[in-house]
């Protein structure tokens, strides 16, 4: 499988439109709606450095790092997945974070949200003519500059954050995130307790280094691994199962898991596997390990390796914690979903008992004949009419038979080719016509004797007439006075880096940051500054790029339009 190419297709879908953070149900989909997110986790997070998919945090996110979301994994493409309308960070809670935020997709946070300088959002465009004036409402922010504006990058839009953080309040969008975290909390949930009670279908052969899991279902593959009471995986797992069918694994550890192993699964099924966690409340990742499938633990929360070491696939998870110097990421390979998941069957209804029949009344004595000359015969008494039956059930109605399917329509046949018309035959080209004799130059003339100078006059002072100066000749001014603007082409080493453009304003031997940009690569700048001041330019490499003696920035200016300017 072409990974960064299955990659570009699925990231160019991941995420949830701003105007619509909503739950809803998908039918086989135990991720929901959370399957456009690489890790959903229900409560607080901490210390995530990069995220290559989406990511929605339910509680808060706090990091003493910069944290990066929604850019491919083949770094070497450069293959950014634009969308206009995508959120790829949404925290129900606060952030707080001391470097900078930057998502390829939109952010929106429900508490309060404090980034680093520098913090920036790239977002793709719709085609509207008032997209800019619309990224300026959404992204507006107390305290910020006048001089604040989205930036066109030609196949996208930058949003900065140079002055102040930016990010798109939940209130302002009108999305109740309370609300969307525990619809999807329960819905997750209910697929995690009905996978549960599905019936394992495939065997699990237990060898020294690894558990080999053996199915023959062409659909679905549902294996359990009890490794209770001590919790430990420390072997590697890998199914033999037909191509294309599900993988389920359902994991019963207790109360504590301890990944102690490298590898689990193959990156070939990744996708289409499936990592349920039964019991667990703690998901210790204790060796470095590399995760291929989805993992679906509501409940737990999950302890990243210090060091690194990521899960290929969907998350689902209560809590996520990892050391802050630790590398450990999230590779976004979403989960197929089709999970047949057996309903529990309702308790049979008990069936009600007969209604007991009424006790038939006593028989009333015949009354004594009075004495006469002749009795007359006693009355028959009537017989007690019979107890009534109690109702039987009605019967069921037969279902009706399903409807013959229609048989499929004729295909027409395909009209046959026309046939192709005789090609004419060329013209031929025409006859140069013979080039004409070149005419001899005519004789030039001899030149004129020069004519001797007149003698002056007697004069007691003959002055000399001076001689006219020619008119200066007006340069056209091509400065346009109050802006700066340049590019930057890349740098002398020949890599791909980041880059910090600053603008800074001396006076008095002070200086004074006044804007700040994100270029990526290479890309043009731009800043409005008047023209009467003295200006310094700065120009960085981000924090997470690699310096070497080599690097220096390869810039050039279109117009420099104030009074004095220096580049440090």
């Amino acid at each position: 499988m072409n990974s960064g190419s299955y990659n570009n297709e699925t990231m160019a879908r991941a995420g949830i439109p701003y105007d619509d953070i909503n739950w809803y149900e998908i039918e086989g989909q135990p991720f929901g709606p959370a399957s456009k997110f690489n890790v959903i986790v229900f409560n607080d997070a901490n210390n995530i450095v990069d995220v290559e998919g989406p990511v929605a945090i339910g509680g808060s996110f706090y990091s003493p790092r910069g944290f990066s979301a929604g850019f491919d994994r083949d770094k070497g493409s450069r293959n950014a997945n634009y969308s206009p309308d995508l959120v790829r960070f949404l925290v129900g809670g606060n952030v707080a974070m001391s470097e900078p935020l930057v998502v390829v997709g939109h952010a929106v946070v429900g508490g309060s949200f404090d980034a680093g300088e520098g913090s920036t959002y790239l977002i793709g465009k719709s085609g509207r003519s008032d997209e800019i004036e619309n990224l300026k409402i959404l992204y507006q922010a107390d305290g910020g500059s006048q001089y604040w504006t989205p930036t066109d990058k030609g196949n996208h839009y930058l949003v900065p954050s140079y002055d102040v953080p930016r990010y798109i309040p939940a209130s302002r969008i009108r999305a109740d995130l309370f609300k969307f975290f525990n619809d999807a909390k329960e819905s997750i949930g209910y697929y995690n307790n009905c996978i549960g009670d599905l019936t394992p279908n495939g065997n699990v052969i237990d060898n020294y280094h690894e558990w080999i899991l053996r199915g023959n279902d062409p659909v679905q593959n549902v294996f359990l691994i009890d490794v209770r009471p001590d919790g430990l995986i420390n072997k590697g797992i890998r199914a033999e199962v037909p191509q294309g069918s599900t993988v389920i694994v359902r994991l019963r550890t207790g109360s504590d898991a301890h990944l102690q192993y490298g590898v689990y699964g193959e990156e070939s099924k990744a996708n289409r596997t499936l990592y349920v966690f039964e019991d667990a409340s703690n998901i210790y990742m204790e060796k470095s390990s590399d995760i291929w499938g989805s993992i679906l633990a509501p409940q737990a929360m999950f302890h990243a390796h210090p060091t690194g070491g990521h899960v290929s696939g969907n998350a689902a998870l209560g809590f996520f914690a990892v050391n802050p110097a630790s590398g450990f990421e999230f590779h976004y390979y979403p989960f197929v979903g089709g999970v047949m998941c057996q309903e529990l069957e309702p308790e049979p209804e008990p069936t009600p008992e007969p209604t007991p029949c009424p006790t038939c009344p006593e028989p009333e004595p015949c009354p004594t004949c009075p004495a006469c000359p002749k009795p007359e015969p006693c009355p028959t008494c009537p017989k007690p009419e019979p107890c009534p039956k109690p109702e039987s059930c009605p019967t069921c109605p037969k279902p009706e038979p399903c409807p013959k399917p229609e048989p499929c329509p004729t295909c027409p046949k395909p009209e046959p080719c026309p046939t192709c018309p005789a090609c004419p035959e060329p013209e031929p080209c025409p006859t140069c016509p013979a080039c004409p004799e070149p005419e001899p130059c005519p004789t030039c003339p001899a030149c004129p004797e020069p004519e001797p100078c007149p003698t002056c006059p007697a004069c007691p002072a003959c002055p000399e007439c001076p001689r006219q100066k020619p008119c200066p000749v007006c340069k056209e001014c091509l400065i346009k006075p109050d802006i700066i603007t340049g590019c930057i082409w890349g740098c002398r080493c020949g890599d791909y880096h980041e880059w910090e453009v600053e603008l800074y304003k001396r006076c008095n031997d002070i200086d004074t940051l006044l804007f700040c940009i994100h270029v990526c690569g290479c890309g043009n700048f731009e800043f409005a500054a008047p023209y009467e001041g003295c200006y310094i330019l700065k120009v960085r490499l981000t924090e997470n790029c690699r310096n070497t003696f080599w690097c220096k920035p390869m810039i050039t200016f279109s117009n420099i339009g104030v009074a004095s300017f220096m580049i440090d």
